[in-house]
């Protein structure tokens, strides 16, 4: 795309005298001033919004027994303003984005380059002012840092996850998945002591058992919690 210049009065030379030709009016119809216009209007938006946000702030943080911090719920709508602003910004810059990047902005001969130097300076300036270039570097120091973290953290999960992967490996080889006993108690069973005890349990429960004949009418003995929970699970005894 060519670039779009809006030139400034040119003389020609002449063999006997200087002929001034007047340029016809510049042609401002491939400019997007509405969008140009709504940038601005943007930008003076957010720099109003960020400019009340940080007088709450500061002013909590001179007066904290005096100003109280908005809520949680201003915050957040605060941003998400914030937010929906530079969206509509990038928006409109990346529609427009070859027609700005192949122009060229200077004042034309009329412009009151007096009157308005500063405007004049801020429209022509290309590098970015100190301030910008500060927060420019340290989002980029603290996006850095935050990924060198954010990757010893993910080293540290995956220790976890491994740490915890033998742990259960670990902790599955000490148990049989069927019956009520572990290893160790399986192992403990076999033992002289092991025998014993279970006898022990065993006449224990026959006692039990003997006792429930003798409650129950008819003699019957009772359902087993066992076979309680098979009858309600398969609706057989």
């Amino acid at each position: 795309m060519s670039q779009t210049q809006t030139p400034f009065n040119i003389s020609t030379p002449n063999s006997t005298h200087q002929q001034v030709t007047q340029h016809p009016p510049p042609d401002f119809s491939q400019i997007p001033t509405d969008s140009l216009e709504s940038i601005r209007n943007r930008l003076n938006q957010i720099h109003l919004s960020l400019r009340k946000l940080a007088d709450q702030i500061n002013g909590h943080n001179r007066h904290p027994n005096k100003i109280k911090l908005p809520s949680y719920s201003h915050f957040q709508n605060q941003f998400q303003v914030l937010i929906t602003q530079l969206t509509s910004i990038a928006s409109i810059l990346y529609s427009n984005e070859d027609l700005l990047r192949n122009t060229n902005v200077y004042p034309v001969p009329n412009f009151p380059t007096s009157a308005q130097e500063g405007l004049l300076t801020t429209l022509l300036r290309k590098k970015a002012l100190p301030e910008v270039d500060e927060w420019t570097t340290t989002a980029l120091a603290k996006s850095e840092s935050e990924s060198a973290q954010t990757s010893m953290n993910l080293q540290k999960y995956d220790e976890l996850a491994q740490w915890c992967f033998a742990k259960v490996q670990e902790l599955r080889d000490e148990f049989q998945f069927y019956g009520f006993h572990t290893v160790e108690e399986l192992d403990f069973l076999e033992t002289t002591e092991g025998k014993k005890e279970a006898q022990e349990k065993k006449e224990l429960e026959n006692q039990r058992e003997e006792l429930e004949i003798k409650l129950t009418a008819g003699n019957k003995k009772g359902l087993h919690p066992n076979q309680v929970l098979k009858f309600m699970y398969q609706g057989q005894i």
